[in-house]
């Protein structure tokens, strides 16, 4: 996990930790994301962090959700370019894909999209409607869901990792925070302010967060989420997730 605070004058022995426990990270990075669904195409990315500048192949699976039925199988090869992927630490950042679209051979209903690289699933699936009925009756059942609130505004995808008290993580500073917030789990995130500002809050995961610490590992668009231990850390490790700014 990510220190919190300034770097100490001599910390070679730090960096070099912090070297290795980001390789760990990387390893532990999930297969890819769906980014959307849309009328017209499919987008997202994947990758196989055993060989992370290699193109991978995209089986995605669409189905109904009503009747369970698989519709559609495609197979796309995630070899695009994005910048966003190698900033993230995606490899060589050449692992996007889109899919062209054509829903029209389909009956109209709401269906579930699925995403798979080398038999893992990607991080998330999506769900599209097709035809007014369907889609009205997907936006019924959204109105309950924070993400669908127009309260809420996509920041995009971020690395999210976990950190606790402990003095692994910590250095020391417990549960104390750069912003002199006493840290509390499911509620304390840190952040590069330059980013994301002091104070902000965000959800993720449907949880929503308050950007009250900085991390000295935590730059550009990566967020640490406080943990009341170190073994929820652990099992939080890496992940690929979209982030909601709450406005």
């Amino acid at each position: 996990m990510f220190m919190r605070k300034k770097f100490l004058a001599a910390a070679g022995a730090l960096l070099m930790m912090l070297a290795g426990s980001a390789m760990t990270v990387y390893a532990q990075t999930g297969w890819g994301i769906l980014d959307s669904v849309q009328e017209d195409a499919i987008t997202g990315w994947g990758w196989d962090s055993s060989a992370p500048d290699t193109p991978v192949e995209v089986a995605v699976t669409i189905t109904d959700r009503e009747t369970k039925a698989s519709v559609k199988e495609i197979k796309v090869m995630a070899d695009t370019y994005r910048e966003d992927l190698k900033t993230s630490g995606i490899g060589n950042g050449s692992h996007g894909f889109r899919i062209e679209m054509d829903w029209s051979d389909l009956p109209d209903g709401i269906y579930t999209v699925k995403g798979q690289v080398n038999g893992h699933a990607l991080n998330n699936e999506k769900t599209y409607a097709k035809g007014t009925e369907a889609q009205e009756q997907l936006n019924a059942e959204k109105a309950s869901n924070p993400a669908a609130s127009g309260n809420l505004r996509s920041l995009g995808m971020f690395r999210t990792t976990g950190y606790c008290p402990c003095y692994g993580c910590s250095e020391g500073w417990g549960r104390k925070t750069s912003t002199g917030a006493i840290a509390v789990s499911n509620h304390t995130i840190a952040v590069d302010p330059r980013v994301i500002p002091y104070g902000s809050r965000v959800m993720i995961d449907g949880v929503i967060y308050t950007a009250e610490d900085r991390g000295g590992g935590v730059r550009g668009h990566h967020i640490d989420i406080f943990f009341d231990t170190h073994a929820q850390t652990r099992q939080h490790g890496s992940r690929m997730q979209e982030i909601f700014l709450v406005v």
